[in-house]
């Protein structure tokens, strides 16, 4: 399972500083074209690859920054290697392919074209619309105080199996969420919680909160005893 973030909020100020600082640094490394020092970075923290600039202004994310400089084939596929999604979009709609085509990057275009590996129960813009509900649901006011970007479902079909993390401030944790063969699993977790957290299942028809049985411990092995 590939384990990826998705970054939604749009408010830096409710960053933690030493948080806030990695971040703009890791950004910054993209904005500027430092290849190396931007995988560097991914090998401290991999879940990045897809993240913004905090605050979420313009959206761009390193494969965008790649595509907006025209970066060699080689970095493009490092960082498609990572784990980068050709299927997100910026704040104003375009994916990296996009960008590459504006600013006439044509080496890029073939690499650059989303690939669906697995799709999406259908009709997936319900899906996605009744996933949106769920978080809506879920989460009281905390989207009411605070904007988040809530996440597009389309980065699960570019892997067999990944895994996506939304964090959400106000519930001291957030939202993991995969692909099962025709519905997605929403696990729903807060370090306030004193079990494991709420498991949903998702379908274009709707969503229901399912039970999920803890696993329980192995039992201890048995003593050994001494040879006689």
């Amino acid at each position: 399972m590939i384990r990826m973030e998705w970054d939604g909020l749009t408010d830096r100020e409710r960053f933690n500083d030493w948080y806030l600082q990695a971040r703009d640094r890791f950004s910054d490394t993209a904005r500027d074209a430092g290849w190396n020092s931007l995988f560097e970075e991914l090998g401290k923290h991999p879940g990045w690859v897809n993240l913004p600039r905090p605050g979420n202004h313009s959206g761009f994310a390193p494969l965008h920054q790649a595509a907006w400089h025209g970066a060699d084939f080689a970095v493009v596929s490092r960082l498609l290697a990572h784990g980068a999604w050709r299927t997100q979009r910026t704040r104003d709609g375009r994916r990296a392919v996009d960008i590459a085509r504006e600013q006439g990057h044509a080496h890029l275009l073939e690499l650059l074209e989303p690939v669906v590996v697995r799709r999406l129960p259908s009709p997936a813009e319900m899906l996605e619309h009744h996933f949106h509900a769920l978080l809506r649901e879920r989460t009281g006011r905390c989207f009411e105080e605070i904007e988040h970007l809530l996440p597009p479902l389309a980065p699960l079909t570019e892997g067999p199996a990944v895994e996506i993390f939304f964090g959400v401030v106000g519930m001291m944790g957030g939202f993991t969420y995969h692909l099962e063969e025709d519905y997605l699993d929403v696990h729903g977790h807060s370090r306030m919680d004193a079990d494991d957290g709420d498991y949903y299942r998702v379908t274009p028809e709707g969503w229901s909160r399912v039970q999920r049985s803890p696993v329980p411990p192995s039992p201890p092995p048995a003593p050994q005893r001494p040879a006689s």
